[in-house]
């Protein structure tokens, strides 16, 4: 027998040592595992009964929440924003007299109180600007910078037509016993109150004043119609026929917009969808019961274990 075949056998029979090494090492490991939960099996018993009865306590803890999509006009944003603040601000307080003015009980049962903007970039570019001001002025950001982080920017985004404010909650609330209250206090502003009437106001000229031009483009094509020649005169002195219907087109899309415009300025701070109490099934929500004596059994073979090893430790260290 040659030394390369010696050498090879010997190899062998080391790497199946090493493998029979390695499965005893396991099987022992596995049944040191099972004695040591025979053991202990009376603490782990309690652990479960405890997890468990502590865990069904949590699952029946529910946890609501409320949207209200909101759009502010007449340039309310920070407006809104502040409010909120302010809210957040009195609930942190625990405040119960403000909030028993805005016609809140139980404002214990409120645990949060946010806003987020609604990602609505288009919204923003095209929210009723005839002038396609607010395009003009993001392609002008723009320039100077990445359009993705302006998106999301604070400033920018704070600017968005559209607002979700989130209300948690541990007990579910009707409409009026939450909603209208922080609608209604969004309201209180004089300024905003007095600068809602000229803006409707204005509003409704406007559409008056381009009802009675698209009337009388009506009445001139209908003239035109029934006499080309004569009709026709009038027409091409204002710049041809086409050009009339583009005006009157025009006007037609002006007046959609003011009338979007009017329904959405009913209130300084429109409430344009709620949700109401809206309970979370997703990730953890109603497997407390399970999760935690699994958590507790965890912690306690760990500790058990690093007591173990401490132990050791100890004795090697005054050795």
């Amino acid at each position: 027998m040659t030394q390369k075949t010696q050498d090879q056998e010997i190899d062998l029979g080391q790497i199946g040592k090493g493998i029979s090494n390695f499965y005893q090492g396991i099987i022992a490991t596995i049944f040191d595992f099972i004695f040591f939960i025979k053991k202990k099996i009376i603490i782990f018993g309690l652990l479960v009964v405890f997890g468990f009865a502590l865990g069904y306590y949590l699952d029946k803890t529910k946890v609501y929440t409320t949207e209200i999509q909101v759009i502010p006009n007449f340039g309310t944003n920070d407006y809104l924003y502040k409010r909120v603040t302010h809210l957040q601000a009195k609930l942190k307080e625990k405040d119960t007299v403000f909030f028993a003015g805005l016609g809140i009980k139980n404002v214990k049962k409120i645990s949060d109180i946010d806003i987020t903007p609604i990602n609505g970039i288009y919204s923003y570019i095209n929210s009723s600007d005839i002038n396609n001001k607010n395009f003009e002025l993001l392609k002008l950001m723009a320039e100077d910078g990445d359009i993705q982080k302006i998106i999301n920017d604070k400033v920018t985004s704070k600017n968005y037509p559209q607002h979700n404010i989130t209300i948690v909650t541990t007990r579910a609330f009707s409409k009026k016993e939450l909603v209208e209250p922080i609608l209604n206090y969004l309201q209180q502003s004089e300024y905003y109150t007095r600068l809602k009437a000229i803006y409707n106001r204005n509003l409704l000229e406007k559409i008056k004043a381009n009802d009675i031009l698209i009337n009388q483009i009506d009445q001139l094509l209908a003239s035109y119609a029934k006499n080309p020649i004569s009709g026709g005169v009038m027409i091409s002195e204002n710049g041809g026929i086409a050009d009339v219907i583009a005006k009157k087109d025009e006007l037609l899309n002006e007046n959609n917009i003011h009338q979007i415009q009017l329904l959405e300025s009913t209130k300084i701070i429109k409430d344009q969808e709620v949700t109401l109490n809206s309970m979370d099934s997703e990730g953890l929500a109603n497997k407390m019961k399970f999760i935690v004596p699994l958590v507790l059994l965890l912690l306690y073979v760990v500790g058990y274990r690093f007591q173990k090893q401490y132990q050791i430790q100890k004795l090697r260290k005054q050795a």
